[in-house]
């Protein structure tokens, strides 16, 4: 079932022993899995977004809000998967909070964004996250680096970055996702009563290639990748382990893989590869997903109590489509 709470799942990824080809299929296999490889590593060139495109599709300001009245912080609303996740919890009624590097709307004119508080700060410092989760009804990681400081690759961030961001020194894979997460889990710690208290929504966006290592053919596909996306995805499933074991969140993992929109014309082309080889069976390629639909599983994982755990392409297609049938009948 979709809302299963799939802790169990979430075990730290550490040892993971080769499965073994059959003789008769091994050289075509190996082919498949080499091209693959190199076809799920290119892909994430295309994760940035056109700014001036999506203005250019507009925003849904029409969208009546529920009022909840609840507070959500978006840690990287400026990107690409945050700024749609502010939106939407905007149409939802949450007062929302992003915290970035900058702390711009990334799109000023856009009158949903415009409702947003946009604080400039470092999620690498403890005080001034504990400062903006404290009183805080649920929290946002959309936080993300491609190329990191160490990738060799770092001037491509230009072209990908949803904030086209450049990283610094500090920006590893292992500061901005691992050591940030751990920082929020670290606040929300601190702000919870010292005898229990509700547990806090915490939805976190890992990468569907976080779960190769339990996909059939996955670990030789990770095999062949390049050493950045090794420690891209390593860094993911550090997180997913850590907010596993913390009792004080409800950890809601979404596992998207290649995330687009229409006003992304250069990722266009990419997508019948992906949805195509997940429609044949491929096991370790999942479908894509429209970044309105991530954005809206993740706001409907926040307010729903019974989501728990790792949501991949289907549970984040039903997830969307229940906040907008929830939004349709309110």
């Amino acid at each position: 079932p979709r809302r299963r709470d799939k802790r169990a799942m979430l075990a730290t990824h550490t040892t993971h022993p080769p499965l073994t080809h059959s003789k008769a299929t091994g050289s075509l296999k190996r082919l498949v899995l080499v091209l693959m490889a190199s076809i799920l590593g290119a892909s994430v060139l295309f994760l940035g977004p056109s700014p001036r495109l999506l203005l250019a599709f507009g925003s849904r300001a029409g969208v009546s809000t529920t009022g909840t009245g609840k507070k959500v912080l978006v840690m990287g609303g400026s990107g690409f998967v945050g700024r749609e996740v502010c939106k939407e919890a905007i149409k939802q009624g949450y007062q929302v909070t992003s915290l970035s590097r900058r702390g711009e709307n990334p799109l000023p004119n856009d009158p949903l964004l415009q409702q947003v508080e946009w604080v400039q700060g470092n999620a690498l410092d403890q005080s001034t996250v504990n400062s903006l989760v404290k009183n805080k009804d649920a929290v946002v990681h959309a936080m993300g680096l491609l190329f990191d400081i160490n990738s060799g690759l770092t001037n491509l961030n230009l072209i990908v970055s949803g904030s086209r961001s450049t990283p610094d020194e500090d920006s590893t894979y292992d500061n901005i996702t691992r050591q940030t997460a751990l920082n929020i889990l670290n606040a929300i710690k601190a702000a919870r009563p010292p005898f229990g208290g509700k547990q806090i929504p915490f939805a976190f966006v890992s990468a569907a290639e976080a779960g190769w290592p339990d996909m059939k053919y996955g670990p030789q596909v990770e095999e062949s990748a390049p050493d950045w996306l090794k420690r891209y995805l390593a860094a993911k499933r550090s997180v997913e382990s850590m907010m596993s074991s913390n009792n004080a969140v409800r950890p809601i993992i979404y596992r998207p893989s290649l995330i687009w929109n229409w006003g992304k014309l250069d990722v266009l082309p990419v997508i019948p590869v992906f949805n195509i080889a997940n429609a044949l069976g491929v096991p370790f390629v999942d479908k894509t997903v429209r970044v309105e639909d991530l954005a809206k599983a993740i706001v409907e994982g926040v307010k729903e109590s019974e989501v728990a755990g790792v949501q991949r392409f289907p549970e984040i297609e039903s997830l969307a489509a229940d906040l907008k049938a929830g939004s349709t009948s309110a």
